[in-house]
């Protein structure tokens, strides 16, 4: 189906992001929503809705595929390894991550760790997935009953 897109219209741009659609320029609106809804969009990349040109969700998963962003999970999965080991509190502003689903699981972390810094590009609907996996208090890294935060993590790195 996306071949057929490309092959139809010569003038796309076959990205990850908006594969097959014409280069359109977002407005200063899109970019707002992109970034204050970012949620949202997170789960509609995750369950693999293609962003139409110029939209806030084709902004999002652009963002998404930066090295910037990249860095910032990264970055943020080492303070949840770290917040395992040494214990978190609320007075931190962070909320207290499960310490023995984390370090059961510091294999694979440290797999998507490298993953997300490796030279190969990641697919967007991985990062999504890692940033709703992050984001949400309610998750398996933060609950016992939501889950295994390894099995969590594998599906991330299956999907990058």
């Amino acid at each position: 189906m996306r071949e057929e897109r490309l092959a139809s219209n010569p003038g796309a741009v076959a990205d990850e992001v908006g594969a097959g659609y014409p280069v359109v320029a977002p407005s200063v609106l899109a970019r707002l929503r992109a970034r204050v809804f970012s949620y949202r969009y997170d789960c509609e990349l995750e369950a693999g809705v293609d962003p139409g040109p110029g939209s806030a969700l084709q902004v999002h998963g652009a963002r998404l595929s930066t090295d910037a962003e990249r860095a910032d999970l990264a970055n943020a999965l080492r303070v949840v390894l770290h917040d395992a080991e040494a214990g978190t509190s609320l007075s931190q502003g962070r909320v207290p991550v499960r310490g023995d689903a984390v370090h059961q699981a510091a294999d694979v972390i440290d797999s998507v760790i490298d993953r997300l810094e490796s030279p190969s590009p990641a697919r967007v609907r991985g990062v999504a997935r890692l940033r709703i996996l992050l984001a949400d208090g309610r998750g398996p890294l933060y609950r016992s009953d939501r889950g295994s935060v390894a099995a969590a993590m594998r599906g991330v790195l299956a999907a990058l």
